[in-house]
């Protein structure tokens, strides 16, 4: 009977606690900081619907420190063409809301969107935004579409509005602030901007801080230059810069290099002792990936993560190369865009000069349902090679993208 009493006595109390707190805001007494931080992990249209829950939170939203306009959730196309102007007035509006002391706390500055030229007055005043108020972080991605319309529609990042002349030289009536921003710059993401070389060459030598640069759908950069002066760059992306002739890197301290693209006619690449990532994809045939890696394999000799995209690949002639032995390598991704009549027991070849190699990973990328057809039996003395062959090190080897219904098959 005593042990009920204590019982009913506890289930009292704390009936009586959750009375207490029914209807008080207990979020609003956390400290601002925690608030801000809270409200930084939700969406920002998340993030500004709180400014309606009472009029002490009105303008909370306004200090979080990430600015990430992401409407990539809009699946349509077509819907989110005729939203353009709408996405416009939001992005412009929230920033109108972060001027004066509220921006000076932006770190990330990010716009994803399909938007062309048609939007460029209102791009030129996010970018200056941006680089005006000190941001880390500034990713402009504008489409994902790869067509000869769109790309005439491209949206051109001006030299006016990075307070350049036409020559590439600062203009003397541009805001300091604008250059003051860029020292602060540390990551600078270009997704379907026209940005032509001048432009990121000021880029690269007026941003000291700028580890990180990608562009992607680039169809006015024609030379790249990476050279000495940009000693704190740390990671490179090129992807699909149609028009790209010449890259050249050389005494950097680049980690990761990723290129995606035509082959160009120049690719100079030396003097790069830290670089151990590299991904390399020619659009072409394997003969273009592997020319590009051999060509510059002296630069390999540190690797320790290599991915290599390839088209059509004649493995039976692989043994004809002589591999460059890099004795870091830890993993291989090997990506195969068409494979036909090939037995995959050619890929040996590929890794018995790499001792350390752990990961191996082969990916198969095709329209069709299966692989069986493409597939062409081994003859038996490779196989039987294949199964004395013990590789020192490999611990793991995936194949993706490979479904085998057909017995015959080995």
């Amino acid at each position: 009977m005593a042990t009920s009493s204590r019982m009913e006595g506890a289930d009292q109390r704390k009936r009586a606690r959750l009375t207490s707190l029914e209807g008080e805001d207990r979020i609003s007494e956390l400290p601002d900081e925690i608030v801000v931080s809270i409200l930084s992990r939700l969406t920002l249209r998340e993030a500004v619907r709180t400014s309606v829950l009472s009029k002490p939170w009105r303008y909370v939203w306004t200090s979080i420190p990430v600015l990430n306009f992401d409407a990539n959730n809009i699946s349509s196309y077509c819907y989110r063409v005729l939203l353009g102007e709408e996405y416009n007035k939001w992005v412009s509006g929230v920033l109108a809301q972060r001027r004066g002391p509220k921006a000076s706390n932006v770190v990330e500055f990010r716009v994803c969107y399909d938007l062309d030229k048609a939007s460029s007055s209102h791009i030129d005043q996010w970018i200056k935004f941006a680089l005006s108020n000190r941001v880390h972080t500034v990713e402009l991605s504008l489409s994902n579409i790869f067509t000869r319309p769109f790309l005439d529609r491209c949206y051109i990042l001006r030299h006016e509005v990075l307070g350049l002349s036409a020559l590439g030289s600062p203009l003397k009536n541009s805001s300091s602030n604008m250059f003051v921003g860029f020292k602060s710059l540390k990551t600078l993401s270009l997704k379907a901007v026209k940005v032509d070389d001048k432009a990121i060459e000021y880029f690269l030598s007026n941003c000291p801080l700028l580890e990180r640069l990608s562009l992607h759908l680039n169809f006015a950069l024609r030379n790249l230059k990476v050279v000495k002066p940009y000693l704190l760059l740390r990671h490179l992306e090129v992807v699909s810069c149609e028009l790209l002739e010449t890259i050249e890197i050389c005494d950097t301290n680049l980690v990761s290099f990723t290129y995606a693209g035509k082959k160009p006619k120049t690719m100079l690449l030396k003097n790069a002792p830290k670089l151990v990532e590299v991904s390399i994809n020619p659009y072409g045939s394997m003969w273009h990936a592997w020319a590009m890696f051999l060509q510059h394999s002296s630069c390999f000799s540190q690797l320790e993560n290599l991915q290599l995209t390839v088209c059509q690949p004649k493995l039976e002639i692989l043994g004809n190369y002589i591999l460059p032995e890099l004795k870091n390598l830890k993993q291989f991704i090997l990506i195969v865009e068409r494979l036909f009549n090939v037995s995959l027991l050619g890929f040996l070849v590929m890794i018995k000069n790499w001792p350390n190699l752990q990961r191996f990973v082969l990916q198969l990328n095709c329209n069709g349902n299966h692989w069986d057809d493409s597939l062409k039996k081994a003859p038996r003395e490779n196989m039987r090679e294949a199964a004395r062959y013990c590789h020192p090190c490999l611990k793991v080897v995936e194949i993706v993208g490979v479904t085998l219904q057909n017995p015959g098959v080995r």
